[in-house]
């Protein structure tokens, strides 16, 4: 193309290829920020509602343009919805699947493990080695939770290789006890904090 052409752009010889417009007006490529496409609803008053949850969903529904898709347009790269710990909901599955009181909200943490659909004995080789490595960092898992999903609309790829998907609660065992209800004993919020850290990237690496 002429460079002297009106319906030249002229690119920034900084950027990556050039691939990027140079400073005119009020653009600057210095503003530029990589992102897939991301969406932020809250409460203005900091209010817990299921319609943040809603709205989100209806969000996210909206920019399913901007994610990859294969040859079935069934499949994709994936996206979701991040959320604070729904800690009444998280109470009566605790109570129904684990017989167990949670502690106050704050006072304990929820993981997500995708673990091997099927393979039983794989599931609790892992969710083993999980337990052991929080035991070993004044941890406790109370019990575990398997998350329901609904796979009906995935490609044949995609199903193919959808794990299941297994929740560890976790208390920090000097606070909780070794009971299924909460004995309020010391608890140290960053030393809580901490320990959780160090668990993620030990599991990570181990398993």
């Amino acid at each position: 193309m002429d460079p002297s052409s009106p319906n030249d752009v002229l690119r920034d010889p900084d950027s990556w290829a050039q691939s990027l417009p140079a400073h005119q007006g009020l653009y600057d490529p210095e503003n530029e920020r990589d992102a897939c496409g991301v969406g932020f609803i809250c409460h203005i008053k900091g209010k817990q509602s299921h319609k943040i949850i809603s709205d989100a969903r209806h969000l996210l529904c909206a920019m399913t343009h901007r994610g990859a898709t294969g040859a079935d347009s069934r499949d994709g790269d994936g996206a979701g919805v991040m959320t604070a710990i729904p800690h009444d909901f998280f109470q009566a599955e605790a109570g129904r699947l684990l017989l167990a009181d949670l502690p106050p909200s704050g006072q304990y943490a929820v993981g997500n493990l995708f673990l091997h659909p099927t393979d039983t004995v794989e599931q609790e080789k892992f969710k083993s080695i999980f337990s052991k490595i929080a035991s070993d960092l004044d941890l406790r898992v109370l019990g575990w939770r398997r998350v329901p999903t609904d796979g009906s609309i995935l490609g044949p790829a995609s199903r193919s290789r959808e794990p299941a998907i297994f929740q560890p609660f976790v208390v920090l065992r000097r606070h909780y006890g070794e009971g299924n209800t909460c004995a309020n004993g010391e608890f140290d919020e960053k030393y809580f904090e901490r320990q959780l850290y160090v668990l993620r990237k030990h599991a990570t690496h181990t398993m």
